[in-house]
Formats: C-alpha cells, structure tokens, sequence
C-alpha cells in the first residue's frame, strides 16, 4: 500500500514500487506564520508545497512579502485572505517558468546525435517504429516542443515515419495553457538557427512566434503531479517504458528525500536503455546511481541499465 501522511512538520512516505522510504522532515520553514502561508495555498488553492526546498520557499515568500508591501509575515497573512488575486501571485512566485526553446543548446545537439543510434535502429530492426517521450515539468512547452522539432528534422532528414508519442505534463494548469497556445516572444527563439525559426515558426503581427501546427500536433498537454502518489507516469500516457524522459531543473526545487521520490517515479517509468535528461545543476539521486550510465557528463543525459 502507498501511504502519504501530511502534517505541518512531520511528512511520511512508503513507497510502493520497490523503494521503501520513511522520512521525518522538521523545519522552522513548516512551523508558524510561514506553515500559515502554505497551508492557505493547499486549503484555497489546493497547491501543496510542503515538498518543495524550505530555503528557496522562503526566499520567495520573503520576496513576495517586500513587493506587497505587506512587511512582515503577519501582515502578509492577512492580505493573503482578503486580497484574492495575491494567492495566484505567491504560487507564480513559487513556480517561476525560466526557458526558451533549445535551452542548452549542448544537450541538444547530442541527444540528436545519441537518439538515432542509439534507440531507433534498435527499435527498427525490431519492427517497432514508436518512440515514446516523456517532458516532465514542461513549463511553457519550450522544451517538448524543441524536442518534437528535433524529431522532425530527424525523420525528415532519414525519410522516416515513426510513431512519436511525446507526452508533456506540468503542475501549473496557467503555464499548460500558454504551453496549448504555442505563442512566445522573441527571447524565446535566440537559442535557434535561423533555418529552423523560418521553417517551424509564424512570426504574428505583433512580433511573437507561434509554432507551427504540425509541432504543435506531436504534443500532448496535461496537468500531472510529480507527487502524486496514485500514478508513476501521466494519465494520459497510460503506461511508461519511456525512450526518453526529460526531467531538466525540476528536482532542484525539491528537498532531498521528494527528490528521491520523484526519481524512483522516473527509473520506473523509462523503458531498459532509455535516456533520461537532467538539468546542469542535477545528478541521479545516490540509490539510482549504479542503474544509469552517463552518456554526456556536461549535458547530464544518462542511459537506463537496469
């Protein structure tokens, strides 16, 4: 049975996909005024941050209490409960969405070098001509998009058709929508050859980019939990055994052992020799370690062995 307890200072986890893990997590972050904060978010809004990294919480309700005006805690409380536009404020504040399209443009040109060796020509001589693909924190859909673009140049350039299923999946139901719209700004693109910018974007007369349709149909969108306790892999994915799973300055934002938690969600769902893409900053947790193997040490792309 998979069991999670939640209370202001104690959080419980027992893992039921072959990882057992007991956790007592005590910080002056969930005690108080700031345990106040966030439990307004969980009962209002129904977002629960109690996983998230204490210090960079409270760096950003502190952030967030200055640029209110509010001054103090206390006072932040109170407009948190009369002012119904600044619970929306705080989470945008929690859940900053940094990216533009091909974001490290170094881990992407290897995985388009890495992918077709390494996992369509095995697929192929199988017969089996899908690729399924996972972005997990997708933000604004920059990077599911980037990788969908990535695909079709590929295909095209071989004269292959594969059966792509690239799933996309975020916790911020606003960022999921601009993701569906598929409008951005020119900062966007900078990370872009100006070859792909013309073939796979339509500049609006008020200068944004739209992706083009047939990007935008590779992608599916929904709103998922990496938390969630009843599921490994999105609903609408219904299985895993992922070719790839882009994860990329997701597990940052999470203290030490929810980041465990989502990585064993991560192992689980790819399929044997799939690769997985971490952020600059980001290692599989220790535990994982020996069960993937380092294909680029400054891309962090990692190949699932067992």
């Amino acid at each position: 049975m998979f069991l999670i307890i939640n209370r202001l200072t104690d959080r419980y986890l027992h893992f039921r996909w072959g990882l057992h893990v007991i956790v007592q997590v005590k910080n002056s972050m969930f005690e108080g005024e700031y345990a106040e904060i966030l439990n307004i978010l969980k009962d209002e809004r129904n977002f629960d941050f109690y996983a998230y990294n204490p210090g960079m919480l409270e760096r950003r309700i502190q952030n967030r209490i200055i640029r209110s005006g509010a001054n103090s805690p206390k006072n932040y409380i109170e407009l948190l409960k009369t002012d119904p536009a600044e619970p929306t404020h705080l989470i945008e504040n929690f859940m900053i969405n940094v990216s533009r399209f091909f974001r490290d443009p170094l881990s992407f040109e290897f995985l388009a070098k890495l992918l077709p060796p390494a996992s369509f020509s095995a697929k192929l001589k199988r017969g089996d001509r899908s690729f399924r693909i996972w972005s997990a924190g997708c933000s604004h859909g920059e990077e599911p998009y980037s990788v969908a673009i990535l695909l079709k140049e590929w295909m095209q350039h071989e004269k292959l058709a594969l059966n792509v299923e690239l799933f996309a999946t975020d916790y911020d139901a606003i960022a999921l929508a601009k993701a569906r719209l598929g409008v951005f700004p020119a900062d966007s693109i900078v990370d872009m050859k100006h070859g792909l910018v013309e073939r796979y974007f339509r500049q609006n007369a008020n200068g944004f980019f739209e992706v083009a349709p047939e990007i935008k149909a590779m992608v599916q969108f929904s709103e998922y939990d990496l938390l969630d306790h009843n599921s490994y892999v999105p609903s609408d994915s219904i299985f895993g055994e992922f070719d790839l799973v882009l994860c990329r300055n997701v597990l940052i934002y999470f203290n030490k052992e929810y980041q465990e938690f989502i990585f064993a969600k991560l192992h689980r769902a790819l399929a044997i020799q799939g690769m997985l893409v971490l952020g600059e900053s980001e290692i599989p947790v220790a535990q994982f370690g020996k069960k993937f193997r380092c294909e680029c040490e400054h891309c962090k792309i990692y190949e699932k062995e067992q």
